[in-house]
């Protein structure tokens, strides 16, 4: 399937919540509804084409691509290490940081831009957005999005909620930032600490062309590991690209270099 068209099948567009086919199950999982809520102007407009809010959770799938992906950095000695593996396997990957470790840690993040990868949006602390009001919602995105362009001169397109958990009202949030959602497919749970047996036990069960696998660099474990991870894939003849890399930007329906 081509990029163009694997995206357009992604769109969660709000002319009655319009959901491509292939995602409406795991949207019906992750997408609490608010049925007592007031309607933000945004998600009812007049046009339906106003609002389109890309929603994923895997890639198209075409060729042996997967996106890895490294949540709640960056922090200092585990994010090096997961760079130095990446690095020498010359693998790009998708870092969604934190707002509170880009603040305390900017060098890190201009570090991770530098080495060509793509840093997305993980909030500022890490909170369950679906339980914040949606002025808090927007404040913990806007927040990060600032320190992540002044700490590394580029500006996010993705947005990662924490936990996954993300309200259907509240989409228009991301759609005022101009940010796509972006999950995954595979959830290696490397935050359990299960050993790095069973995190590639996960991996080469659940892995498939097009999949978006969920790590850490916050954890000693999986940075440990991560070469062994990655080594594991490479053994499969998985090829390695960024979430924008085999999706495209969220918005412009253009294509962006992985």
């Amino acid at each position: 399937m081509h990029r163009r068209d694997f995206f357009k099948k992604v769109v969660f567009s709000f002319a009655g919540f319009a959901i491509g086919q292939s995602l409406q199950q795991t949207i019906a999982q992750q997408l609490q509804t608010n049925p007592t809520g007031t309607p933000h102007p945004l998600t009812n407009p007049k046009n339906p084409l106003d609002i389109e809010v890309p929603f994923v959770h895997n890639g198209p799938g075409f060729g042996r691509r997967v996106a890895i992906t490294f949540d709640d950095g960056p922090v200092p000695i585990t994010t090096e290490m997961v760079l130095k593996a990446l690095e020498s396997r010359k693998i790009p990957a998708t870092f969604f940081m934190l707002g509170e470790h880009v603040k305390a840690y900017p060098s890190l993040a201009r570090e991770v831009h530098s080495a060509g990868h793509e840093i997305g949006n993980h909030t500022f602390n890490h909170p369950q957005l679906s339980k914040l009001p949606d002025a808090l919602v927007e404040q913990q995105i806007r927040v990060t999005q600032d320190l992540i362009v002044d700490a590394t001169g580029t500006r996010p397109v993705w947005l990662r909620p924490p936990y996954g958990a993300f309200k259907r009202s509240q989409a228009h949030i991301a759609y005022k930032l101009k940010l796509g959602v972006a999950l995954w497919n595979v959830d290696t749970r490397d935050w359990t600490k299960p050993g790095i047996r069973k995190i590639l036990e996960i991996i080469e069960k659940e892995t498939r062309p097009g999949s978006i696998i969920l790590l850490h660099d916050i954890h000693k474990e999986t940075a440990q590991n991560t070469g062994r991870i990655l080594d594991f894939l490479l053994e499969k003849e998985y090829e390695f690209s960024t979430i924008s890399g085999f999706i495209g930007n969220p918005y412009v329906h253009e294509s962006v270099p992985s």
